[in-house]
């Protein structure tokens, strides 16, 4: 029995800074075994928010009671703090990032962007740029989400661009790649996603 996928069933998050550069596959054999320095990350715990909740109040009393959760587990840690911990990142709407953030912000808990547009200013009604989200204390930004690509025809073009302004304004991108029903039902799910990964990290 197949579970229920949505249009887009594969949402595998690459760090696409830990991907800017082909030492990201040298593999390293000091070790008991090899391994490649994506493997060697300290590992993320990402919570993507979407379009909720409905008012500011409901946003900040979801962090309060998040933080309260986290701060109770042990294995939890901001980025670089200890090693064999995970680091912990939410990506709000973005009325909320920065109250949000102050929230969270105490205990280590980073925050992100669900997404930017690739221009830096202009006539983009609607559009949020890379510096302004960086300016609400934003470490990631999502890039290539399923609901991006399929709600609002986000190109791989497009995302590549996303990328490459993220890295430029020294943000962590996590890229989203996926198949649809369609592609699924193909068994072209490989090729789809590794074409992707070409595209978006080009």
């Amino acid at each position: 029995l197949q579970p229920n996928r949505s249009t887009m069933k594969l949402s595998l998050a690459l760090l696409a800074s830990a991907l800017s550069s082909a030492n990201a596959f040298t593999i390293n054999n000091n070790g008991p075994r090899a391994v490649t320095q994506l493997n060697e990350r300290q590992p993320i715990m990402a919570g993507n928010w979407k379009m909720n909740p409905a008012t500011e109040a409901d946003a900040l009393n979801l962090a309060t009671g998040f933080t309260a959760l986290v701060d109770s587990m042990e294995e939890t840690c901001a980025v670089d703090d200890s090693e064999g911990c995970t680091e912990v990142v939410l990506f709000p709407p973005f009325p909320f990032i920065s109250k949000v953030k102050d929230i969270v912000g105490k205990k280590g808990i980073s925050v992100g962007a669900q997404q930017v547009y690739y221009e830096d200013k202009g006539a983009f009604t609607g559009s949020v740029a890379a510096s302004m989200v960086k300016s609400t204390g934003c470490e990631y930004i999502l890039c290539g989400h399923s609901e991006r690509r399929s709600l609002f025809s986000d190109s791989d073009a497009n995302i590549n661009a996303k990328v490459k302004k993220v890295l430029e304004f020294g943000m962590k991108p996590i890229l989203c790649i996926g198949e649809t029903q369609e592609e699924y039902d193909l068994d072209i799910t490989e090729a789809v996603c590794a074409m992707q990964v070409s595209k978006d990290l080009a």
